[in-house]
């Protein structure tokens, strides 16, 4: 797995390159923490249109970054999910907590609004 951080206006955009498997978590929570101590009012989008799996520890990662990103009235939105991983997000019902959405593009528009 490999992530890049850039930052559009206000909202900061990980893409995500490859599996989330063990061990790689930790990469990917620095990456969000990274983005989440650098914003008053955080908005991140996570990029996931590389990425064919996902643990269940990077689950819990989405699942804290989202509960602080609340915390500081901020949003925080996946994209681009393939159909293993959005099976896997509506099997934990985390898919109803985080907000997903189709493209990178439509992600940055709802922020943007």
């Amino acid at each position: 797995m490999k992530a890049k951080t850039k930052k559009k206006n206000d909202i900061w955009i990980v893409e995500i390159d490859g599996p989330i498997k063990s061990g790689m978590e930790f990469e990917l929570a620095d990456e969000l923490e990274t983005c989440l101590h650098n914003s008053e009012v955080p908005k991140i989008i996570v990029d996931m249109k590389k990425v064919p799996f996902i643990n269940s520890a990077a689950l819990g990662i989405f699942l804290n970054i989202f509960r602080e990103i609340e915390k500081k009235n901020g949003r925080f939105a996946l994209c681009s999910i393939s159909p293993d991983v959005d099976n896997l997000l509506e099997i934990t019902k985390l898919g109803s907590v985080l907000e997903i959405f189709k493209n990178q593009d439509d992600a940055l528009d709802s922020m943007t609004d």
